[in-house]
């Protein structure tokens, strides 16, 4: 079995907050850290969130952002994995990713255009050089749901250094053909499925997942180290959402799936909500809290 894995989820901060949060992450005990959201707009620039970081091919953010994204894996630290998100609820990124790729509809879904010439490959390249310590684009379409766009994106990333994981809530049989037709092609290049198991994916049952992708993916396929699930910490005015003890017993519970690892959304929230007692005098509620919720539940 796999080292238990945990992730993080975060917007604003993440660009705004300065050393003050990479420090609070590096100490947190995440291994993962996902920068969310970059947004794709029509003209192929790329936004994190309200801030264009990169247009025409060059990296146009925060000169000292890709140097704070770097200390992540610097020194001591629990973080070794940096990913970007693309895509979340009523955003047009996947329909944009589309139509960059797939400009000429009549050639559909044939001859997708993701070379070097494109200004789609550009810009990633650009935002790929000015912070290489991204690993990998984390998809979280909930808009598009076209295999052809996301194969073509997924390997035109794939041939700029960057891995690829999916981030669903629905539509299982969709992520399911999209790994299976990028695996028979590239094996390894979707390293995981960061399962939505909260609002819309509230319903989700880890092992279903990991059923669909047994019966899908060749013998051998380690479905069960390829699922990683999401909850929300305290939310919402700090009277929504799980507190670490809830999230520990919710990741015990899945821990005879097989499951290895999970992750939190949203580090933002964890910021809002730390020091408001939503969980009870004197219960710690910041993101070391939460990191050690999915490690000490999956045991």
């Amino acid at each position: 079995m796999n080292a238990i894995t945990s992730g993080i989820y975060g917007g604003g901060p993440f660009y705004s907050g300065g050393c003050a949060v990479i420090d609070d992450l590096k100490g947190s005990g995440y291994t993962t850290v996902v920068a969310w959201a970059v947004h794709v707009k029509a003209s192929g620039d790329l936004v994190f969130n309200d801030p264009t970081i990169v247009s025409r091919g060059q990296y146009v953010g925060d000169s000292a952002w890709p140097g704070l994204l770097a200390a992540l894996k610097q020194g001591a630290t629990s973080v070794n994995r940096l990913l970007i998100s693309i895509g979340g609820w009523e955003v047009g990124d996947f329909p944009n990713v589309k139509a960059l790729i797939f400009p000429n509809p009549g050639n559909y879904p044939d001859n997708p255009q993701i070379g070097s010439n494109t200004i789609l490959y550009q810009n990633f390249q650009a935002l790929k050089n000015a912070i290489p310590t991204i690993d990998g684009v984390d998809f979280d379409d909930e808009t598009l749901y076209d295999q052809p766009t996301t194969v073509a994106f997924s390997q035109m990333l794939n041939t700029l250094g960057y891995q690829v994981t999916f981030c669903p809530y629905t539509n299982v049989s969709f992520w399911v053909d999209c790994l299976y037709q990028l695996n028979t092609a590239t094996p390894n290049l979707v390293t995981g499925f960061n399962l939505q198991c909260y609002a819309g994916g509230a319903g989700n049952d880890p092992q279903h997942w990991i059923t669909a992708i047994q019966e899908k993916m060749v013998s051998g396929f380690d479905a069960k180290g390829f699922v990683y699930p999401g909850l929300w910490c305290i939310h919402n005015g700090c009277d929504s959402g799980d507190c670490p003890d809830r999230i520990s017993s919710q990741f015990s519970s899945w821990r005879p799936d097989g499951i290895q690892g999970g992750w939190i959304w949203l580090y933002d929230d964890i910021q809002k909500c730390e020091d408001s007692a939503a969980c009870g005098s004197g219960v710690s509620m910041n993101a070391a809290a939460y990191a050690s919720a999915i490690v000490t539940g999956l045991g």
